[in-house]
């Protein structure tokens, strides 16, 4: 028996299909909402994580430039010092010839005293006006002659003490090219168990550089130092915690070949500031003082060879450890701050 149209039975069965129609539409719309919060609050934790890096990035940056600086103001002092020493070099030249002309002048004045002397024997044979005007030759004379010793002596003092300072400096820049010979024995020896290939201990320019091949340390685009590198890096440190009177860079190198990938580095700068940072947290851990310590990141800019072959590009990436003895006692002789 079907329900009239207006009855009770009809209104409700018809409110029930209703609610029946509606209720995959709602379920759609909650589900279709659910589902688009879920990325949102994965994009911002995204988006979190990249303004972090950012961060991250630009404060390495910072200690990059800081760092330049420093290496930058070091060198300018090195070469101050230099053109000290060289500018004091010729000022001891140029006394030497002062001394040298002082000592002509000096044998000249005392002819001229002696022909003064032999003057004034004639006066006993002379007028009273030729005495007076020969006394008054003769003191002046004698005048001059006190200054020009008076010079002689300065010129003399003078001399002593820049061939004194002279000595000092070069006995000192001896000693330290004996100290830092030393040092580069030490690492040598300290060193010996590892190839060639990978690993070079050179002095020049007054400092020991130990270059690391990226082959003994890292795997490529890994910033994280491989097992056999901490030991070589363990074996140095051993040697740097007993040298507290040296200077500490260490520079990370690349090839020119752009850095793959989409991670936390964009470039090869980032990659050689950030195992710079690598090496010299491993030392620092080895007990070397980290005041001692500089991280330099200089990319592919730095080339020990051309980039053009593949033995070329392999000796570019590599991690220089670059030790330079204080200046402290060079500065104190020359009287700088």
């Amino acid at each position: 028996m079907i329900a009239p149209f207006n009855s009770p039975t009809f209104v409700s069965n018809k409110i029930i299909n209703m609610k029946l129609m509606r209720a995959p539409f709602l379920l759609m719309i909650v589900t279709g909402f659910f589902s688009a919060c879920v990325p949102t609050k994965k994009f911002q934790a995204e988006q979190d994580l990249n303004n972090k890096l950012k961060q991250e990035n630009g404060d390495l940056r910072s200690q990059l430039n800081s760092t330049n600086d420093q290496i930058a103001n070091l060198t300018s002092q090195i070469d101050d010092l230099n053109n000290q020493i060289n500018k004091l070099a010729q000022d001891t030249s140029q006394l030497g010839n002062q001394l040298q002309k002082a000592a002509k002048e000096n044998s000249d004045i005392n002819s001229l005293y002696e022909d003064a002397v032999a003057q004034n024997k004639l006066l006993l044979s002379k007028s009273s006006t030729e005495r007076l005007a020969l006394l008054d030759s003769i003191k002046k004379k004698q005048t001059d002659l006190r200054k020009k010793e008076d010079q002689l002596d300065s010129l003399q003092t003078n001399l002593a003490q820049r061939e004194q300072k002279l000595a000092e400096l070069q006995s000192l820049l001896n000693r330290k090219d004996s100290a830092t010979n030393a040092l580069r024995q030490k690492i040598q020896n300290a060193l010996l168990g590892f190839e060639k290939s990978d690993l070079t201990v050179e002095q020049k320019n007054g400092k020991v550089y130990v270059s690391l091949s990226e082959k003994l340390l890292f795997k490529s685009g890994s910033t994280e130092v491989d097992p056999k590198g901490k030991t070589a890096l363990q074996k140095l440190a051993e040697v740097l915690k007993k040298n507290p009177d040296i200077n500490i860079t260490v520079e990370g190198h690349t090839d020119n070949v752009p850095l793959a990938g989409t991670g936390t580095m964009k470039d090869n700068w980032d990659l050689s500031v950030l195992r710079a940072t690598s090496i010299i947290r491993i030392l620092t851990d080895y007990g070397v003082d980290s005041k001692q310590i500089i991280a330099s990141g200089r990319g592919e800019y730095f080339p020990v060879q051309l980039n053009s072959t593949t033995e070329g590009k392999a000796k570019n990436r590599r991690t220089e450890i670059i030790l330079t003895p204080k200046l402290d006692e060079l500065a104190k002789i020359l009287g700088t701050k």
